[in-house]
């Protein structure tokens, strides 16, 4: 497993430097200091919304599925990957 690689007991926040805009449940998130962006579907605005640095991505996996109607054992991987994306990005941080 990489040095980075992010598990669902993490807390992760929305990084410093980061803003964003939700339109049609859809997220911009603009990171400031790098100058780049990502957009995300509406689920991955519901996690997006969910990043406070205290609720653990399985917490926000189990939201994610009872919001969606959907089984963890999906979005679990989801949200794991989205969140190591984030990451890599410099749009959450630890």
């Amino acid at each position: 497993m990489p040095d980075n690689a992010i598990t669902l007991n993490a807390r992760p926040a929305q990084a410093a430097g980061t803003t964003f805009e939700i339109v049609d449940n859809q997220a911009v998130i603009i990171n400031l200091n790098q100058g780049t962006y990502v957009s995300l579907n509406e689920t991955g605005s519901f996690l997006w919304q969910q990043l406070d640095g205290e609720t653990s991505l399985d917490e926000i996996a189990l939201r994610l599925a009872e919001t969606y109607q959907a089984p963890p054992s999906l979005t679990r991987p989801d949200v794991l990957s989205l969140a190591q994306a984030l990451l890599d990005e410099g749009m959450i941080s630890l």
